[in-house]
């Protein structure tokens, strides 16, 4: 019975409120000011709000204006909200000494308090106690503090805040999980931090507990997943530590000893008709190899291919460049023979490996992979140029040392 009567808060990921169990039905948008002050009273519950508090966070440089009427009105507001849902009557915003409390006749529990008293109890802990700690409070994070009311300044230093404690402890956990060899929860905390927080790196954790496992195709494909993610949003490389991870994997990668028929299993790819896109990693290790074979008996070619302005009255943003791209990631797939590689190097280029072809044989698949390119285009505004990367002239990185 006393569970039924609990009255759930929820402020990390989303505003959401619960009692006996079932969510509170408010029928106002969250930006609403009663639904702010709801959410403030809630979050300083303890402490309460000055009245002056009240009025700076809710009305900021406009406290001044009216704000008396302003203030009572909107806790009329708030009551009234409250009476529409299903908690049972009574008068839940009281004000005491000047400062405004949302109190309730039953047990409230908040999870940004149960976080702080998490956080606190590890801090004094340590041995199997912190770890399970460490782990109810990185569980219990589900996003930033209150997204609905981002850009209020008191949401933003609470905000900051607990992502801070959220990184600090789960940079801890992965640690004590990684000498548990628990790799598998490393996965599943990090890819949720990792979609959360998506240039804070947690994708180097993921990339560690692959390798780990022995996992090596699904870090390369974690690798070109976050090469196409910093490409398109910053325009930059990926952590430097996730290409050296792919580039020299340590002995703790290695897998166990097994016959040379399972090892071929291992690495033979299965129905292999197409051209395949690697990480820029993997591409640097495939093109040295490729330059330390070439000879007059074993040819290849180089070739940038960048997506241009065909017309000037077209222009692509970010997002249409993006798109334009990854049609021409599939053009190259289907235009390229299976044994030639390609990877995506820039913003708007790819790097294109072509074995056993001699430069005089370009033009002809440069125009099959133009042809393919604009047929896959429901405009004419864009087109592709291509330029042939002479051995001695490579792109820096490429170069074998």
């Amino acid at each position: 019975m006393e569970a039924e009567q609990r009255l759930m808060v929820y402020m990390l990921g989303g505003f959401e409120v619960y009692y006996g169990g079932m969510p509170l039905q408010f029928h106002k948008k969250l930006t609403a000011k009663p639904l702010q002050l709801l959410q403030l009273l809630l979050y300083h519950r303890r402490e309460g709000v000055s009245r002056e508090g009240v009025l700076e966070a809710l009305y900021g440089q406009r406290a001044e204006i009216d704000s008396a009427n302003n203030l009572n009105a909107t806790v009329s507001q708030l009551r009234k909200l409250l009476r529409e849902t299903h908690l049972p009557e009574g008068n839940y915003i009281h004000m005491q000494a000047n400062r405004y409390f949302f109190a309730a006749p039953f047990d409230t529990w908040v999870d940004v308090e149960a976080a702080q008293e998490l956080r606190r109890e590890a801090d004094l802990s340590t041995g199997e106690a912190r770890y399970e700690l460490l782990h109810e409070l990185c569980d219990l994070y589900r996003g930033r503090f209150l997204p609905g009311l981002d850009g209020e300044s008191w949401v933003e230093v609470a905000k900051a805040e607990y992502q801070r404690v959220y990184r600090d402890s789960l940079t801890e956990l992965c640690h004590m999980l990684e000498e548990r060899q628990a790799y598998d929860e490393i996965l599943r905390l990090t890819e949720l931090a990792a979609a959360l927080f998506p240039f804070d790196e947690w994708q180097v954790w993921e990339q560690e507990a692959l390798l780990k496992q022995g996992r090596f195709r699904q870090a390369q494909e974690l690798y070109l997943q976050v090469e196409k993610l910093y490409r398109d949003a910053l325009d930059s490389p990926p952590p430097e530590i996730m290409r050296r991870r792919l580039q020299k994997p340590e002995k703790k990668f290695w897998r166990r000893t097994e016959s040379a028929e399972n090892v071929r299993r291992w690495l033979t790819e299965e129905n292999v008709t197409e051209s395949n896109c690697v990480p820029l990693a993997a591409f640097s290790c495939v093109y040295n190899l490729v330059n330390r074979m070439s000879g007059a008996d074993n040819p290849y070619c180089l070739l940038i291919c960048a997506i241009r302005q065909a017309d000037a009255r077209y222009t692509a943003d970010a997002v249409r460049l993006g798109e334009l791209m990854e049609k021409l990631s599939a053009t190259l797939t289907r235009a390229l023979r299976r044994e030639d590689v390609f990877t995506r190097y820039s913003r708007e280029q790819y790097l294109v490996l072509l074995t056993g072809t001699r430069e005089e044989n370009l033009p002809l698949i440069t125009d099959r992979i133009q042809t393919a390119f604009r047929e896959s285009l429901a405009d004419t505004g864009f087109a592709l140029e291509f330029q042939t990367v002479p051995v001695d002239d490579l792109p820096e990185g490429l170069a074998g040392k």
